[in-house]
């Protein structure tokens, strides 16, 4: 299956401002004339949402479901699946979204952990942020001052860093409590059930590498311990075992090289040819 990666897909969208960005850290401003609906995504970095026109709606794979509305934030932790909505209002829908990668959790968790009595949550969670003034004017100011300005990767952890002692100061303990929960869920996230449970979906070896908890030299030496091979020979197999069995039910060539995380068909059917020595329009011609 087709998934954006964020925050990378957003990266080159014709409809978003790169305002400060580096890595998987960056500050965005979408604006969009048109709602968009059904979105499937996954966003390796942490994010908050917020809404300055308009309406974001956010579905897990669960069932939960979290809407924000106009001076409204929500946070999304690293590592989740969602489908979202995006409504516009009379004119159209503008948000801004600041994701923020592993180092600066550290960095921020630093210096507000000392202060934070542990609680009983134990989960991650996409949730609903208590906002201000100040977040409202952290993003006026924001616009005014650096659309335009070079981008800087230092500058930008000082200003994701600012945005969370803001966001902190209304929302102590669901900002330390997921966070934390997050981090350490990543840490015991198991390889084997993570590669099976989306090696049809369009990650990277690196997005996977991310996804378990681990820089990507460890992931690929960890990986190849356990299976003896790479983790792109895997995939590859894997996602040809799969396509050889949606094309043996009738699937069209385009359809499944996207249910097996394809976006280019070409790499697709060379992909296949590799593994199986024939193209995938062969089977069809089995029947």
């Amino acid at each position: 299956m087709k998934y954006d990666t964020l925050p990378k897909a957003l990266y080159n969208h014709l409809s978003v401002k790169k305002i400060l960005y580096h890595n998987d850290s960056c500050i965005l401003y979408k604006r969009l004339t048109e709602s968009v609906l059904d979105q499937e995504k996954i966003s390796t970095s942490h994010c908050i949402v917020f809404v300055i026109k308009g309406k974001v709606e956010v579905k897990t794979f669960d069932g939960q479901c979290v809407t924000a509305h106009k001076n409204e934030m929500l946070f999304m932790p690293r590592d989740t699946y969602l489908i979202s909505d995006l409504t516009k209002d009379k004119e159209c829908i503008e948000v801004f979204l600041v994701f923020f990668d592993h180092d600066i959790v550290v960095k921020f968790l630093g210096s507000k952990i000392t202060q934070h009595h542990k609680s009983s949550v134990s989960t991650s969670t996409i949730c609903k942020l208590e906002t201000s003034t100040k977040i409202s004017h952290y993003f006026a100011a924001l616009k005014e001052i650096y659309f335009d300005f070079e981008n800087d990767k230092d500058i930008l952890e000082y200003k994701i860093l600012e945005f969370l002692h803001l966001v902190y100061i209304n929302n102590p303990s669901e900002m330390i409590d997921t966070l934390n929960s997050s981090e350490n869920q990543k840490k015991k996230r198991n390889i084997e059930t993570l590669m099976l449970n989306n090696f049809d979906k369009n990650l990277t070896v690196a997005d996977f590498a991310n996804l378990s908890g681990r820089s990507l030299s460890t992931f690929n030496r960890d990986f190849k311990s356990k299976y003896g091979q790479t983790p792109k020979q895997w995939l590859i197999k894997k996602k040809m075992e799969k396509a050889e069995e949606l094309l043996t039910d009738g699937i069209n060539v385009t359809n499944c090289a996207i249910e097996v995380g394809y976006s280019n068909i070409s790499h697709f059917i060379k992909a296949y040819k590799l593994i199986y020595g024939k193209t995938p329009n062969s089977i069809k011609n089995t029947f």
